[in-house]
């Protein structure tokens, strides 16, 4: 195990601000940007930076993606009910990352409410959180 790249996921990287506003306002932000998308409110969360090749690059974006997920510690409301809250999740590679809070993959938009991080680091470190 990496023990300093896990060091510096868990405590390491750049703030970031998140989103500040109201449960109910960080909604009708995702309905403006992403109308019709599944959402999940999230909070103390980490934007992961994936180190990878430029062979590995360019599989990740032919696949329509960027090699970022989000690590989120407390789930506060997901749309689709996949997720209760105060579980975590992880989420799958990213497609954008827009508003500094809004992280949209594949199938739902991230709402990263309140204050967090970004992290550069490689695919084991980030997935070996759980």
């Amino acid at each position: 195990m990496n023990l300093a790249g896990l060091a510096e996921l868990l405590s390491g990287g750049e703030k970031i601000p998140g989103c500040e506003l109201p449960h109910s306002a960080a909604v009708a932000l995702v309905g403006f940007y992403f109308p019709g998308r599944p959402y999940c409110l999230v909070a103390d969360w980490i934007v992961v930076d994936l180190a990878v090749s430029p062979r590995q690059l360019k599989v990740v974006v032919r696949g329509g993606v960027t090699p970022t997920l989000v690590n989120a510690l407390f789930v506060l409301h997901d749309s689709n009910g996949r997720f209760r809250r105060g579980h975590w999740v992880r989420t799958s590679l990213g497609v954008s990352f827009t508003q500094d809070c809004l992280f949209e993959t594949k199938n739902t938009v991230y709402v990263l409410m309140g204050p967090g991080r970004r992290v550069r680091t490689d695919l084991d470190v980030a997935l070996s959180l759980y």
